[in-house]
Order: structure tokens, then sequence, then C-alpha cells
């Protein structure tokens, strides 16, 4: 069986337990990746003799870069009189042949001779560079995984992740955009956005890092402590992406890998906002199939081009990343569920307790009046009976929904057990209160839900906060015994 590289001239003259061994030899990731990068490939000839040993470790490892390396070819290989193993690496006219003290020194002595000889100085330079960048982004991309990683805010996460492609110790884009898929409008949101706003910020912005020598740890520092221009992230803010069939944002959304931008305007109005033009990169982050989110990085105050290793690198960065923040998104989504009740879409009723804890002595330590309302379901084991758990789990997802909706930002809501709710209401008196209650009844009325509802303001209706929730449960039983379908709270 053929075991060569496809288009590969074959071996034949060596013999199979010297290939073998060659196969077998371990060869550092970074020397394929150094072979990779050559400017122009290199040719391998092997002239073999009688061996009184095992080839040398180099010299299998030489010939294992020659078997599976697209820049160094096996171009002959010949069994010759005598003793010994001779080796040539040619590019053109030029040729190196390493002597028996390189190949003892190790591959890493018989490489630095192939670079020293067959290259020219400015092609060395050149190959060192692209090292040292790709040296940096590995570093860079472990730090921002480890911030990643770490952090428990999924905001904090996503401007580590810009933060990445702008900072200069890694792809060094002048900005960058995160906006969020909405799964339900099909549209992107747009999130985050670091990068300066205009030419003038953005001098300025430089100039800062050059003279404090930031690193990318200190970039991130800076939004903890909020220190970095919000003008470009606001803006990022008010935009929602809609993909078109022609645009940049549909072919992104068609694409498998980021897609690397060309013309002098966005043809989508919306993209076009952020003042995008001649070139940028879009990608979608998709891990799994799973879409999350876009991401938009541009030079769009120094107009330098996109190199193909800033290209190649952002590829990379993104895929990684993307598998970090899906990691995030699912272990938020774990902490929702352990604090959601899963049909009703309200809080709990462990959490409802903690937040209700909560909400109290903040208002204690204020001096301000806290609410609380508890609201039954009336009827609801008929429903049960006549219809199944099916109609009753309706009739719960429903009130579940009415809550959430009609309740303020700062309102607790939960599911105390059953079907019964309780809502916090902080910084509420008794008179809203009483208007909470009436109103949550009569929404409730008109979607065919009735309810029987109970509450109580501290500390107007009991000193002690502890008996907020026997005064409000008081209430709803009043409320029951009065015909249901109605409300009642102190003093109303």
């Amino acid at each position: 069986m053929n075991t060569n590289p496809p288009d590969r001239p074959g071996p034949s003259e060596i013999p199979a337990e010297i290939l073998r061994a060659a196969r077998l030899a371990p060869l550092p990731v970074y020397l394929r990746e150094l072979f990779g990068r050559l400017p122009e490939s290199l040719e391998l000839t092997v002239e073999l003799g009688c061996l009184d040993g095992p080839l040398p470790l180099a010299a299998r490892q030489l010939l294992k870069l020659s078997l599976f390396s697209d820049q160094l070819h096996l171009r002959a290989a010949r069994l010759v009189d005598g003793m010994g193993l001779r080796l040539v690496v040619s590019r053109g006219e030029r040729t190196w042949t390493p002597g028996d003290g390189e190949l003892s020194q190790g591959i890493e002595c018989v490489v630095q001779g192939i670079l020293g000889a067959l290259l020219s100085v400015t092609e060395s330079s050149l190959l060192l560079s692209r090292f040292a960048f790709q040296s940096s982004n590995l570093a860079t991309l472990s730090t921002i995984t480890r911030f990643m990683l770490r952090s428990t805010d999924e905001d904090q996460a996503m401007h580590v992740l810009l933060s990445g492609i702008t900072s200069g110790y890694s792809l060094g884009f002048n900005r960058a955009a995160l906006f969020v898929w909405d799964e339900v409008t099909q549209r992107f949101a747009g999130s985050k956005g670091i990068g300066p706003f205009d030419d003038i910020e953005a001098h300025r912005i430089w100039e800062a890092i050059e003279i404090e020598d930031k690193d990318i740890d200190a970039l991130i520092r800076d939004y903890d402590r909020r220190n970095f221009d919000t003008r470009f992230q606001q803006l990022v803010q008010s935009i929602t992406l809609t993909p078109g069939p022609d645009d940049e944002i549909g072919q992104a959304l068609g694409a498998d890998r980021p897609l690397l931008v060309r013309r002098p305007l966005a043809i989508n109005e919306d993209l076009a906002r952020l003042d995008v033009r001649d070139e940028y990169v879009l990608a979608v982050l998709r891990p799994h199939g799973r879409i999350l989110g876009l991401v938009l990085a541009d030079n769009r105050h120094n107009r330098l081009p996109v190199s193909p290793d800033q290209f190649s690198h952002f590829s990379f960065f993104i895929d990684q990343t993307a598998l970090v923040w899906e990691n995030l998104a699912l272990l938020r989504r774990v902490e929702e569920l352990a604090r959601v009740d899963g049909l009703t879409g309200t809080l709990n009723r462990r959490e409802l307790e903690t937040r209700f804890r909560t909400e109290l002595a903040r208002c204690q330590r204020h001096g301000r009046p806290c609410s609380l309302m508890i609201a039954d379901l009336d009827f609801f084991k008929q429903v049960n009976d006549s219809g199944g758990h099916e109609a009753g789990d309706e009739v719960l997802r429903r009130f579940g929904r009415l809550l959430r909706d009609t309740m303020r930002a700062d309102d607790v809501v939960g599911r105390y057990g059953g079907d019964e709710f309780v809502v916090v209401l902080p910084e509420t008196g008794p008179d809203q209160l009483g208007n909470c209650a009436l109103r949550l009844g009569n929404l409730a009325a008109g979607a065919g839900i009735s309810l029987s509802i109970g509450g109580a303001t501290w500390p107007t209706d009991c000193a002690d906060p502890a008996g907020l929730v026997g005064v409000s449960d008081a209430c709803l039983y009043q409320a029951k015994r009065q015909g249901r379908g109605r409300a009642c709270v102190p003093g109303r």
C-alpha cells in the first residue's frame, strides 16, 4: 500500500525499515509550522550507503519532514557504494549538506544550518517576525481565555474578547464590535464595541498606550474601572443588523469561516452607520452550528490592510473564544434554570425568598417602605379536573407571562408553590400597593383568569418585617372568604 502523500515521488530506494523509523521519529510541531511558512519550497536528496547503526535522530526527523511537509520535498533517494549517509538540502542552485557534527547536535542545529545557508537575511527576518506575531497571539489568546473562563460576568467576558481583537499585543485591529443573535427576530443586536470613536480619539488612545506601555491585562483591568471611551460602544448598541440576501451580513451568515470584505462602502445600510469601508472582517460565532453572534473588526483610522497572518489568526481566535462564550452561555442558562420556575418563567421559591430578604433589608437600611402581594388562582383545581394538567399548565404559563409583562423592572416576581404567586414591591407604599393589586386583578380577569389577592406594607401594616408574609397571607384568605375574584389589603 502506498502511504506517501499524493503527487510526491515515492522513496523507493530507501529501505522500508529506514522509512518506518523516519515516520516514527518525534517531530516538534513548531518545525512543521516553520517549514510551512518558508517563502519557497526546498528539496532534499538522500544518498544512502552501508550503515553500521541506526540513522541519527536528526536525519530521521528531516526525512520525515520531507515526506509530509509541503515545503520540503524529497527530490531523490539513491543507494550508493561505500559507508555512511549524505543529505543535501537545495533551493535552486544553492545547496547545504549537514555534517556529522550538525546531525549529532539535533534537528534544531540542522534547521539553523538550512535557514542560514538557503534563506536571505530579509527572508529570515520576515520568518522571525511572523513567528513572533504568532507567539504573541497565542500568548494573548491564552490570557483572554483565562480571563473569560474566570469571569462569571458574560458582559465582561465579551469585553475581553474584543480586547484581544484590538490589542496591539494580539491582532491589533483599530475597532471591534459584537452583535448578539436574536433567534426570534433573526437579526443581530449591537451589544459591545471597543475602539476610538473618531480619529482624534484614536490618536489619544494610541499615544496613551505607547506612553503607559499597556499590555492586554491592563486593557482588561480598564474595563473593571470603566476607564475607556464608550461613544463607539453606544453607536454599536444603537444598531440592529438585518441580514440581506446580497449584503455583507447575509454573506457572513452563509460562510463557514470569517469573511474578509473589500469594498469602498458597506451595502447593508445598518452596517454603513459604523462607517466601515475599504477592508474589514466579519465573523459569525457559531460553535457546534449554533449562532451566538457576529464580530466586526476593521482598521478604520490607520487604514492599514488586513494582512494574511492577521486574518488567519483572527479565524483561529474567533473559533477558540466562541467555544468559551458558548460555555459561559450554557453556565448562565444553568444558573438561570436554578433560579427560575421552568413552567411560568418567574423566580422559583428559593430564589424568591432570597430576593425578598435582600429587598426588605435594603428598604430597611434606607428607611423606605416595602410591600408584598400574594396572588392565588381561583378555581384552579377545577381547571385541572376538567381539562387535565395540560390545561392547568397553560393557565399557569399565561399568568406567569402576564406577571412578567405587567410588573415593574425592580419588582420581584416568583411562584411560591402550586397556583400561588408572590410579588415583592420595593419602595412601594400602601396606596401604590392597593392600586397595583386592583390593576393586576383586572388584567387577569381580562385574560380569563380569576385571582384572589392579598397584600401588606412594611412598616405600615406590621412593625416586624418578618411578619409581612403572614399579614399578606391573612389578607389573601380574607379575599377568598369574601367570594374570590378580588383584592384585599389593609385599609382598602
